[in-house]
């Protein structure tokens, strides 16, 4: 222990005086032996000769017995370390650019992997989250239907793979009785969704299975959020009523904190229970999916031919139309990112081929330096450093000066969070819980150190095959250029531009994408268009001629107002996704098979909505005040139902769907005009086949208001809400809003990842212009006399550019076309997320090319400008 802890204070430096005691000491015993060698009658001269010869070499002794009183490898790390500190304050330029390069990439892959992180990898916030499933019905034409309660129920009491299993969908609904009329976010669970998420109360408690039931009271459990807003944080809340779509709700306790399981906020939990017609009916669907928790050591398959058994067991028992339906599983964290994964993996991919740019540029650099070093390490090695020796100093010289890079790269990195969290779309989960936490900074740390070993190998590589004992007779700039090192030098320029290529093919890809999204023409008129949303209370507007009537008043009232040219309603607008779509069969067509029965949007729309909307009929006309219930069933079905039926528009006039298809219970109604095809799911996506049903015959409380106007709408927005609380003051509105604003709000995540890529291709460009500058500069560099003799000899000016302009041409030949190659495949990988153009556009192709060769060209100018201005004199004299 005394040897250890005195090892310990030499390396803290507590005892300082070590090498003048160890200097004394090996005096003395060299003075000791000469006494001998003279009491022998040896002569002075000749005793000290052989007291130095039995001695051996000092300076090996010294060193042999630092390191018996030090850690003699630690000792070692740190010398190179002081000396690695020293070559960076001795360069400060040098190390600048290479520090502030790897900042760069790797603050550029901290901030989008923190995003990565939160969406795409970091645990979900429930017990065992990890084995909780997502659960709805599938069938030969879709994926993830909703779950009747029937199928529910079986699946609970009948499956042998999970632990658990909760219903659960969400509604809004209206809050009356606490002054104005409140829209609110409720959330329908069983009982079992509790002990899912792991949710406590902090006053009362929460649902039982009692009140599951249908004939138990209504009770609700609020969030602490809504309690402290809505409830003014009342501490006698429990047992106290919430009157919600007139129906008065016992609150039964306060959430401590919302699970945070639907994405959007919650403000109560209500019981979910089936009504007559699900507990009834196999094939009664409304909105419910199912939240199973897999039991430890079954397999995502084995639950779904779990419970694809007992669907086929109710199928036999109780045959319908839905038999062929089977279950839809996947586990919640693939099915909360399914649509974002992509996303995310491009951006985390693309960043990282940002980084390999970084690494490649702080190889580049560092080959270069090599060549003025090779002098200083091949007179190391003359005084007894091995190779393995030099690398190590390279290797501690590179990861400290990427370490300084990491630690500034988390500046950029913390700046690119904030800008990915102001500019990302609101809808991407869990995308606002993006930070730099300890795994993300544990990720940074690990990249900074793969960054400086993968960088550093660069250099050691050139400089293995070079005859340092030769260099010490050498002068020249060149002289430690090695073949290895020149080829390593070309082929880092050759990445670099191939890279660029990929990247700005990637970007330039999105953007075109983009622009064919922005400048699409929608089909319809948004400009001077505001759009109220409404959903009615329905313990007051529950019957049919109330809901027509309230619209009816709504509608005229708005008219009347100055300044509004027209008004219509809607059930579902343009861009506001698929609202509920349903099989379907034309009557006059031979009946598909169960596998090939089509689907379509189903929507409702008022007499004026077509006229607001401008929405160009193909055929026909619109639904019309005469289309009332009792009479003729009608429908206007868009361009793309009509042409995948019939050659010309006109002929579906007059034809009849079935509503349900031929094998299920629906309603039949008479073609009676043809409207031009809208984007449902936004403007970035194709048109899907849509049915339009006179509101007046399928009457729906949930409308959206379309109300055209002269001037800006919204400079009505205070006139509509006067308007409507003129005719119900206890109706709230869920949305108001311009429709370019609804419109716009769909290319938010296309504009996100667009921006990112452009961002990410703009970095990509300018280093791979540095690294191909440096490179091509430091050719010229190193061939300065040769250049000078051949402007001796004769050469003109065109010949000089020729032969220097030649090495840049094959580098960027070759950059171009491998990163043409892989801009090829990278579009296979990118077809779901282009829109308006091919994925191998030529157009983008020729752009990115056309790019890559500025960027040599620009890199390689300066260059052959100093090439061409040597003086062959002053050079052949200065040699």
């Amino acid at each position: 222990m005394r040897r250890w802890w005195s090892k310990i204070e030499l390396v803290l430096g507590r005892r300082r005086n070590l090498d003048s005691d160890l200097q004394q000491e090996m005096s003395a015993h060299l003075q000791f032996m000469i006494d001998e060698n003279l009491e022998r009658g040896m002569p002075l001269e000749e005793a000290r000769a052989a007291a130095r010869r039995a001695f051996g070499n000092m300076t090996a002794a010294r060193e042999r017995s630092y390191q018996l009183w030090q850690f003699p490898t630690l000792e070692s790390l740190l010398q190179d370390m002081r000396y690695a500190m020293r070559c960076i304050v001795k360069a400060p330029a040098f190390s600048l650019v290479m520090i502030l390069t790897s900042a760069v990439g790797i603050g550029a892959n901290t901030a989008i992997f923190s995003a990565v992180y939160a969406v795409l990898l970091k645990p979900l916030p429930f017990p065992a989250g990890e084995r909780l499933v997502w659960l709805g019905e599938s069938s030969a034409k879709a994926t993830g239907i909703s779950v009747t309660w029937i199928n529910f129920d079986d699946w609970r009491k009948e499956n042998h793979s999970f632990e658990s299993m909760a219903g659960f969908e969400n509604a809004d609904l209206t809050l009356t009785g606490r002054g104005q009329a409140l829209l609110t976010h409720a959330g329908l669970v069983t009982h079992e969704f509790w002990q899912l998420t792991g949710s406590h109360p902090i006053k009362g408690r929460l649902s039982t299975a009692s009140d599951d039931e249908p004939a138990a009271a209504a009770t609700a459990v609020v969030t602490e959020a809504f309690w402290a807003k809505s409830l003014s944080a009342d501490p006698q809340i429990v047992g106290k009523t919430l009157a919600l779509n007139g129906t008065s709700y016992v609150i039964i306790g306060v959430l401590g904190s919302d699970p945070g399981f639907f994405l959007r906020p919650v403000d109560y939990y209500l019981p979910l229970r089936p009504s007559a017609a699900q507990a009834s009916k196999r094939d009664a669907h409304r909105y419910m999916r199912v939240l199973g928790l897999l039991k430890p050591g079954i397999t995502l398959t084995q639950a779904r031919m779990d419970l694809d058994a007992i669907m086929e067991q109710l199928a036999k028992a109780d045959p319908g139309p839905e038999d062929d339906h089977r279950t839809f599983a996947e586990f919640l964290t693939v099915e909360r990112t399914g649509d974002v994964r992509r996303v995310f993996l491009l951006l985390m991919g693309s960043v990282c081929l940002v980084l390999v740019l970084a690494c490649a540029n702080i190889g580049t650099l560092l080959l270069i330096r090599m060549t003025t070093r090779t002098r200083e390490m091949a007179i190391r090695t003359a005084i007894g450093a091995g190779r393995s020796r030099l690398a190590r100093q390279l290797v501690t010289e590179t990861v400290l000066i990427t370490l300084l890079g990491g630690a500034v790269g988390i500046v950029p990195a913390g700046l690119g969070l904030r800008l990915i969290e102001r500019l990302g779309p609101r809808d991407i989960p869990r995308l606002s819980e993006a930070s730099l936490n300890l795994p993300v900074l544990i990720f940074c740390a690990a990249l900074t150190l793969t960054v400086g070993l993968v960088s550093s190998l660069l250099p050691i590589l050139g400089s293995a095959k070079v005859n340092l004992s030769m260099l010490l007779k050498e002068s020249s700039a060149g002289s430690g250029s090695g073949r290895i090192a020149h080829v390593l030098r070309g082929g880092l320029v050759v990445a670099e531009i191939a890279i660029a290529v990929v990247l700005l093919f990637t970007s330039g890809i999105l953007l075109r994408s983009l622009w064919a999204a922005e400048t699409l023409n929608p089909g319809f008129d948004s400009g001077h268009v505001m759009a109220l949303e409404l959903q009615l209370p329905t313990s007051r507007y529950s019957a049919d001629g109330v809901i027509l009537d309230f619209y009816t008043r709504l509608e005229e009232a708005l008219r009347a107002q100055p300044g509004v040219e027209s008004v219509g309603g809607v059930n579902c607008p343009p861009a506001a996704g698929d609202c509920g779509d349903w099989w379907y069969s034309i009557q006059e067509k031979s009946s598909p098979s169960r596998e090939d029965v089509p689907v379509a949007i189903i929507n409702m729309a008022d007499p004026g909505y077509f006229q607001t909307m401008r929405i160009p009929l193909a055929a026909g006309r619109a639904p019309s005040d005469e289309d009332r219930k009792g009479g003729l069933a009608v429908a206007v079905i868009n361009e793309e139902i009509a042409h995948a039926w019939w050659k010309d528009a006109r002929s579906a006039l007059g034809q009849h769907i079935k509503l349900g298809g031929p094998y299920m219970e629906g309603a039949v109604v008479e073609i009676v005009g043809v409207a031009g095809n809208v984007p449902q799911e936004g403007l970035d996506s194709p048109p899907l086949p849509q049915i339009y049903l006179p509101a007046a015959q399928r009457v729906d409380p949930a409308l959206v208001i379309m109300i055209r106007t002269v001037a800006d709408p919204r400079n009505r927005a205070q006139t509509i809400r006067h308007v409507l609380a003129s005719i119900d003051s206890n109706v709230p509105i869920q949305s108001l809003k311009p429709v370019d604003d609804w419109l716009g709000a769909t290319l938010i995540r296309r504009r996100f990842v667009t921006l990112l890529l452009v961002l990410f291709a703009a970095v990509a460009v300018i280093l791979a212009a540095i690294g191909c500058y440096g490179v091509l500069n430091y050719w010229v560099s190193s061939r300065k006399q040769e250049i000078a003799i051949r402007m001796a000899m004769g050469a003109g000016t065109f010949a000089i550019i020729r032969r220097t302009g030649r090495q840049a041409a094959r580098l960027g030949v070759l950059g171009l076309a491998i990163g043409l190659a892989g801009s090829w495949g990278t579009s296979e990988w990118m077809t779901s997320l282009v829109f308006g153009i091919s994925a191998r556009d030529p157009i983008v192709m020729g752009a990115a090319a056309l790019s890559a060769i500025l960027i040599v060209a620009l890199a390689a100018a300066l260059p052959l400008w100093r090439a061409i201005r040597i003086s062959p004199i002053e050079t052949l004299h200065e040699a």
